[in-house]
């Protein structure tokens, strides 16, 4: 089973209205620094971060897991996982 270190990235009913398309967020990451992670929203909406693209919640799996990264979506918002080795 992997593990991942999770990262609240934005709660998509306060940080992301619905007349966005696409949102870019710069936050710091505790332990990694200040990253760059692009939102959008089309027929599905996702996370860009470092070149990978998560989606969230397709095909009603959350966490979504790709190449060491996850994306996770609850009540409080939309979370960064990255995997712990």
């Amino acid at each position: 089973m992997t593990s991942y270190t999770w990262y609240f990235i934005f709660d998509p009913n306060v940080d992301f209205p619905a007349t966005l398309v696409s949102r870019l967020f710069t936050l710091p990451l505790n332990g990694i620094g200040r990253v760059e992670i692009l939102a959008t929203r089309g027929n599905l909406m996702g996370i860009t971060y470092d070149d990978v693209f998560l989606p969230i919640n397709l095909n009603d799996k959350s966490p979504f897991e790709f190449e060491g990264y996850a994306v996770f979506s609850d009540e409080r918002g939309v979370w960064l996982g990255i995997e712990v080795e």
